[in-house]
């Protein structure tokens, strides 16, 4: 333990404003809104809208229907909702209900569906196919979003800040899967905050997956100061011309956006600033902030426009938000994080949990409020991540070690270095390689395996998600195949998280240490395959719309999506052209298990065939 008193060391920042959350519920905001203008839009994504009156009364009917099925304070209930109102109406309906929520992607695989439900103790599961064989599984009960024969009025049901509000399941580095408990308090206390930073009525992007905690802070920060949600749907989320002509359409005047998206945005800008013209609250969130030439340009072209970057994790929430203000030309390229915003502690300490110097590098820490209550079920890994803060005066109080590098600079900002373990950021979503290479390791066929982000060779290169395996002893002539451990993954893990290259080894390269040197790693090799056109209408149609997509003049049909610089965020993009194009629904999945045209237009050919069966 420090032997120094944290309060006596420059570096270390203990600025907190003790926040009474008791008897306070994160709808407390929106209720007053409700009251104040029950006419006014809450929440539209697509053509559909509803007033804040609308959104009470169907959250409130939902509300009843779960209390009758037993959700209650510290229940847990699994929301398998697409984008939609109704997915809005169920966040606040099971917060109504005084239960939490677990939202889970409708296109996860079926197993990890079923897997996340058992093992946090889920009492019901709210979705949009109730009545699918993926629920056939299960014993716990499935409704649907809409509870239109229930009452319209609020459950006598309240709730505080102490009590859970909503589970995020994250993978986990040990191989299994987590789920992050947040309860009530730390989100009041961010609604808090907002409410005094941000403007009151505004029209707010809410482009985060629902599976993100980032999410929920969109909706309710928005709710809390009277404004109205723009919920874009699945396939605008993956366009940023489309999120750009949404912004457009509705006069956003906030968006929160990854830093990858906002960088995309402004590059839109400069080719059709009309489309962001009403932007006023610019907010980041996700990697470390960047400042490009195109994002400046915007920036100096929007009156009092002001760009916020929320720094912290699912466990915390937002810790430090540092603002820049016009000029936009005077901003510097790389901004520093600055101090926490109230409620929030944050340290940079040595191994030994002593605060280290101004400029030296240590380990970021955070205490005070805003921290989770820990992992759903997990004891033990809860008390490895959350430690006792020895320099809090709080009996009991807990400090979170993000994992994150950091050192203070002059005027105690803060700035981020990075990860400390092995833990990816990749395209915004949050990667644990652990968790894939067990699966990996999981197979008879396996030896070993490790997963790392490669980066390309040039600038207008993509990062390839590549994992890297030595296979077991293999009998005469048999032969480790990346589409058999491609399609392990696919049936495994969400969509994003499967690796895009995969690279058989002998051996890994080791250090002198005798650790795994991931720089000596072989890239992998890209052949570019000959070019076979497409033989047919379905594959005509597919390699046209790859095509289009990905930016590129022709696509064959030996072609891999991903190799071609496709990624997740574009997937989506296909699936929906393709349902326009014929009418049918096909997993996200696929694109991972069937990359090339050839291959994919085989999935294509039987969703017809289903259709017309």
């Amino acid at each position: 333990m420090p032997s120094t008193p944290a309060t006596a060391v420059d570096t270390v920042d203990t600025r907190v404003e003790r926040v009474d959350r008791r008897g306070r519920s994160v709808l407390d905001g929106l209720d007053e809104w409700i009251a104040k203008t029950p006419t006014a839009t809450a929440v539209v994504c697509g053509e559909h809208a509803v007033s804040y009156r609308e959104l009470d009364q169907r959250a409130n009917q939902l509300a009843w229907a779960l209390r009758a099925r037993g959700a209650g304070p510290e229940s847990v209930v699994a929301l398998v909702l697409r984008r939609s109102v109704e997915l809005a109406v169920a966040v606040v309906a099971v917060l109504r209900a005084g239960a939490a929520y677990l939202p889970l992607e409708p296109e996860y695989p079926d197993r990890r569906i079923a897997s996340a439900i058992e093992d946090l103790g889920c009492v019901l599961v709210v979705a949009d196919d109730p009545s699918a064989d993926r629920w056939s599984t299960t014993d716990v009960p499935v409704i649907g979003p809409v509870a239109g024969g229930e009452p319209d009025h609020r459950p006598d049901v309240r709730t505080g800040g102490d009590n859970l509000q909503y589970i995020i399941y994250t993978s986990g580095s040990t191989g299994r899967p987590k789920g992050i408990a947040m309860t009530q308090g730390p989100q009041i206390t961010l609604l808090d905050w907002c409410r005094m930073r941000y403007a009151d009525q505004a029209v707010a992007l809410q482009y985060y997956p629902i599976t993100a905690d980032v999410a929920s802070l969109e909706l309710l920060s928005t709710w809390w100061s009277g404004g109205c949600v723009v919920m874009a749907t699945e396939r605008d989320r993956y366009d940023i011309g489309a999120v750009a002509r949404l912004i457009r359409r509705h006069g956003v005047t906030r968006v929160l956006l990854p830093v990858l998206a906002i960088h995309q945005l402004a590059a839109h800008a400069v080719r059709a600033f009309d489309d962001v013209q009403t932007l006023r609250e610019l907010i980041t969130t996700g990697d470390r902030q960047t400042v490009t030439p195109e994002l400046r340009q915007m920036c100096q072209r929007l009156p009092d426009v002001f760009l916020d970057d929320h720094f912290g994790s699912t466990e915390v929430n937002v810790v430090v938000a540092p603002r820049l203000t016009a000029p936009a030309a005077d901003w510097p390229d790389a901004p520093l994080l600055g101090r926490p915003i109230m409620d929030a502690r944050v340290y940079v300490l040595d191994a030994n949990l002593a605060p280290v110097p101004r400029n030296v590098v240590g380990d970021i820490y955070i205490g005070g409020g805003p921290l989770a209550r820990g992992y759903a079920g997990r004891g033990a890994l809860t008390a490895a991540a959350f430690v006792p803060d020895p320099f809090s005066g709080v009996p009991g109080a807990r400090m979170y070690r993000t994992g994150d590098l950091g050192r203070w600079r002059s005027g105690g900002r803060l700035e981020f270095l990075g990860r400390a373990d092995f833990q990816i950021k990749f395209r915004g979503y949050r990667v644990e390689p652990g968790e894939i290479e067990s699966l990996l390791m999981a197979r008879d066929d396996v030896d070993r395996a490790v997963v790392v982000v490669v980066h390309p060779e040039d600038a207008s290169g993509e990062d390839l998600l590549t994992a890297y395996v030595v296979p077991a002893s293999l009998g005469p002539g048999e032969v480790l195949h990346a589409e058999t451990l491609r399609d392990e993954l696919t049936s495994r893990l969400p969509a994003q998280t499967v690796p895009q290259a995969f690279v058989v080894v002998d051996a890994f390269p080791l250090t002198d240490t005798g650790k795994i040197d991931r720089r000596a790693l072989p890239r992998p090799e890209h052949v570019e395959p000959e070019f076979v056109p497409p033989r047919d209408e379905v594959e005509s149609a597919v390699a046209e719309v790859w095509a289009e997509v990905l930016g590129v003049d022709e696509v064959g049909i030996k072609h891999n999506f991903f190799w071609l610089g496709g990624h997740s965020l574009l997937v989506t993009r296909v699936m929906y052209e393709l349902r326009e194009m014929f009418g049918i629904e096909m997993s996200l999945a696929l694109m991972f298990q069937r990359p090339t045209v050839e291959s994919f237009a085989v999935e294509v050919r039987q969703a017809m065939a289903r259709e017309t069966a």
